[in-house]
Formats: structure tokens, sequence, C-alpha cells
């Protein structure tokens, strides 16, 4: 389940053989996935405070 977090996925993205059990663009989607998700909870954190 390590292998899912922002760390360990962008630790795999400048191998070209699966690394941790993720390729190269699978680690860079799931790099993508928690950018998105924290640049989401951050805006609404941004929207819900800020009035």
């Amino acid at each position: 389940m390590t292998r899912f977090l922002p760390d360990a996925a962008g630790q795999g993205v400048p191998h070209t053989t699966p690394w941790a059990g993720l390729g190269p663009w699978s680690g860079l989607a799931v790099l993508a996935a928690w950018t998105l998700l924290l640049a989401a909870a951050g805006w609404r954190a941004l929207e819900r405070r800020d009035a």
C-alpha cells in the first residue's frame, strides 16, 4: 500500500523498468493524482475560509 504514496510513486518515474511494483507511467499517474487531490483540498479550504 505504501507504493501509492507520493514519495514512493515519484521515485519510480525515472526508471524504465517497474520499480516497487509501479512502472514509470503509473508512478507519474499516482503522483499527478496526489497533486490534483491536494490542490483541490487547498482550493476548497481557501474558498471556505476566505469570505
